[in-house]
């Protein structure tokens, strides 16, 4: 079963009143809502003294744990792919393509390069390829947004079956890509991937958002198409939208936010993402997002975006209320460690989850896709609008049947070096009963690494490799380790723009 970035149903809010759709488990009770003195008004979510950010200073033995982890997973990137397109497969079991996979790709081969595994020329030869593929085949997309799924062979639109929907998310992974590409190579890869870039229109994907109010718009989740034989005939913008300040929300506003001028959206809608507040326990306050508790929520954006070095930004510098300044990699930093120390407490008793095996989110699973989900304590927001500034929904924790996906602790060594570092060599050490590795798969063996899943319950472990979470694996592990993803992006001109509009301070001024 092939999944996407997102779940459309269950992390978007339905316009014109929030409700949750397509997440198991129960709301929470009234009673789990908890007050701080200072409400909603006084929180300011910043590192305490001493944090350490990255990049990070590593062991021999660890770095030579995470140059095997991310030298396999590029494999995926460079190997398992079109002939004729160049572009990734999005799971190692499928002929489809899905964008966002291509995404992390393009940006795979920036630190392909960097590293030496391919060649310089090598990497960027594949980026051209991919670029003039997806930029020769028009019908792949909609006011310069692309559709979810391509065709691998031709890079048009996939008529295997599959969502015809142009997907935010799903482009604003792929632009990402095409901002380190063009970055990092210039020339004419930078030509093919700014063209495209410059040709995106987000103001064709805007609702109206929860107040009903006509500037209080949103990016919607996509665009479907009324009939999938013709993609590029009638449709509809689907009635879900980027409300909440999930690290999704954040990297599809802010490429729209740094669009090219007449096609960009006013930076004020950055902020004016919704800030849901909980407490996590012996951590403090975080912002988080209520339509879903896994952890990728919290790490995608990251990949590119430099949280790590803006500190706290300031909503209220755009004359944006009630939203709390945040500084997003210290967010992130927190809910991981929720993550892991709700690992720790282990509630159901599951031989999968530990304090090295953490971090719940979307991945494969023994019945299918399967999307657990974790969250922190809700603080009462008594200054604000209830679905305006946040929704009403109190979900509670669903560890499902316990699967673990190992990208999940890994890509979250962006912010916890030292526990993903554990976790990694937890998953790398595991074996089944014959004795052999059980998780993972190296290029020795004609493996990609960690494969996508595993279930020590059920007995069970994902038979595939999965590009979208291969993909934040690599990236967050090079981050942590160099920083080179987020010097990359931050030197595009689309990416200056947005830092510029949104008033955020970062290192690369």
């Amino acid at each position: 079963m092939l999944r996407s970035a997102c779940v459309l149903v269950a992390i978007g809010c339905v316009l014109g009143g929030c409700e949750r759709a397509g997440q198991d488990g129960s709301a929470g009770d009234a009673d789990r809502v908890t007050a701080v003195p200072a409400g909603d008004g006084g929180v300011v979510v910043e590192s305490p003294t001493g944090v350490s950010r990255p990049p990070f200073s590593f062991g021999p033995a660890d770095e030579a744990l995470l140059e095997e982890v991310s030298r396999a997973a590029f494999e995926y990137f460079w190997s398992d792919v079109h002939a004729a397109t160049g572009m990734v497969r999005d799971r190692s079991s499928a002929e489809v393509v899905s964008v966002a996979g291509v995404g992390f790709q393009l940006s795979a081969l920036v630190v392909g390069a960097e590293r030496g595994w391919v060649s310089r020329e090598e990497a960027e030869a594949r980026a051209r390829l991919i670029l003039s593929s997806l930029s020769s085949a028009p019908e792949n997309r909609r006011a310069g947004l692309f559709f979810h799924y391509l065709d691998g062979k031709t890079a048009g639109p996939s008529r295997e079956g599959y969502e015809t929907v142009v997907s935010t998310i799903d482009s604003a992974l792929l632009f990402a890509g095409m901002v380190t590409a063009s970055s990092y190579f210039g020339g004419e890869v930078a030509a093919l991937a700014d063209g495209m870039l410059e040709a995106a229109d987000w103001r064709e994907f805007l609702v109206v958002g929860p107040s009903g109010e006509p500037d209080d718009v949103y990016i919607s989740l996509g665009w479907r198409a009324a009939d999938a034989n013709e993609p590029g005939g009638d449709g509809e913008l689907l009635p879900f939208a980027w409300v909440d300040a999930g690290a999704e929300h954040r990297l599809v506003t802010f490429l729209a936010v740094g669009a090219q001028e007449g096609k960009d959206l006013d930076p004020r809608q950055y902020y004016r993402l919704r800030r849901t507040l909980g407490m996590v326990e012996g951590v403090g306050p975080v912002v988080w997002f209520p339509w879903s508790g896994a952890l990728f929520t919290s790490f995608f954006s990251h990949c590119w975006i430099d949280y790590a070095h803006m500190g706290a930004d300031d909503p209220a510098a755009l004359g944006v209320e009630r939203r709390v300044p945040v500084d997003w990699w210290e967010n992130s930093r927190r809910l991981a460690l929720m993550h892991r120390n709700r690992a720790i407490e282990n509630p159901e008793g599951f031989a999968t989850v530990g304090p090295d095996s953490w971090g719940v989110g979307a991945s494969d699973g023994p019945t299918g896709y399967h999307v657990a989900h974790l969250y922190p304590e809700p603080i009462e927001m008594p200054d604000s609008i209830v679905e305006v500034d946040y929704p009403s929904q109190r979900p509670a924790d669903n560890w499902m049947d316990g699967t673990i996906a190992p990208y999940a602790a890994g890509a979250s060594i962006m912010f916890t070096p030292a526990e993903s570092v554990a976790a990694l060599r937890h998953y790398r050490a595991l074996t089944g009963d014959d004795g052999e590795p059980l998780v993972w798969r190296g290029l020795e063996a004609g493996g990609f690494g960690f494969l996508d899943a595993f279930n020590l319950d059920a007995g069970w472990v994902a038979a595939d490799y999965v590009a979208i979470d291969q993909g934040p694996l690599l990236l967050g592990i090079e981050n942590a380790r160099s920083g080179l993803l987020w010097r990359t992006f931050h030197r595009h001109p689309l990416v200056e723009r947005a830092v510029t509009r949104l008033r955020l301070r970062t290192e690369y001024e």
